[in-house]
């Protein structure tokens, strides 16, 4: 007589609990594996907008012979005006780049939750907001000194609940792939000290690099667990940062043929710190 051999299976209760195990880990995992993602995105562009930017500058000085040191005072973007003045930081980078609009902060600091709001999540650390420099910083929160030294005001409080943004008469130039250059178009003789040439001190100009525009986060960089150290605070050269999380706003200092991080943690997530 021939003996049957039973198949062996699954009941379903098994494929539910190993279904359920599989559901918790994804759970678990999908969110780091996405800010991951995310970040080397980040990280990618930010890169890429440096290069971009400097690249400008240098075919600004072929063909127009001046660089970042020689720029003049320009008017900033409205509504009623143009951000153009005679070898200002608009007319270096406008010409240059693949701009696809232009507007002022004005045309973004609306209503909460109107399609052209663009606000700025706030982080503890105002004093890594660096931007807007050639002014004694202000009193209060965001008050500081930027990279180089120079002095920098923070960005202007948008709502309560921790928001900020962009100053009113702020330039904005938007590429066409989603990029952002933020900057004071009124900062003139972006400059590096040199004694050969008698320049005693540092007179950067700065802006600031979103990413991916108006999409979220819209958050500035910064070290993780915040600043550390009074040199961090004020975005020195030599600060200990790390960058776990790369967002999408950078603060980029300009100078002579140059175009570089201006904090702490946006030379982290370039350098990998």
């Amino acid at each position: 007589m021939k003996k049957t051999i039973g198949m062996g299976g699954f009941t379903l209760a098994e494929v539910l609990i190993t279904l359920g195990i599989i559901g918790v880990v994804a759970a678990m995992t999908m969110p780091t594996l996405i800010n991951s993602t995310q970040g080397a995105q980040y990280k990618t562009a930010f890169k890429k907008s440096l290069t971009v930017l400097s690249q400008a500058v240098v075919m600004n000085i072929a063909l127009n012979d001046y660089d970042l040191s020689q720029v003049v005072q320009g008017t900033n973007a409205t509504a009623t005006t143009d951000a153009a003045g005679p070898q200002s930081l608009w007319e270096v980078f406008h010409d240059r780049l693949n701009i696809v609009r232009e507007a002022s902060g004005a045309s973004f600091n609306t209503t909460p939750g109107d399609p052209d709001q663009w606000i700025i999540v706030s982080d503890t650390d105002s004093a890594d907001r660096i931007a807007f420099s050639g002014t004694a910083p202000t009193a209060g929160a965001g008050a500081g000194v930027g990279h180089g030294g120079k002095p920098f005001t923070a960005l202007t409080a948008a709502t309560a609940g921790g928001s900020a943004k962009w100053p009113d008469a702020t330039t904005i130039l938007m590429m066409n792939d989603g990029i952002a250059f933020i900057f004071d178009n009124t900062q003139q003789n972006c400059i590096q000290a040199d004694d050969r040439i008698g320049v005693a001190t540092d007179n950067y100009c700065y802006g600031y690099i979103d990413v991916n525009g108006q999409k979220a986060p819209n958050r500035v960089v910064q070290c993780d667990g915040g600043f550390a150290s009074t040199g961090e605070t004020a975005g020195a050269d030599d600060a200990t940062c790390q960058v776990s999380s790369p967002t999408d706003i950078y603060p980029i200092a300009l100078y002579n043929q140059s175009v570089i991080p201006a904090s702490a943690a946006a030379r982290a997530v370039l350098y990998n710190k």
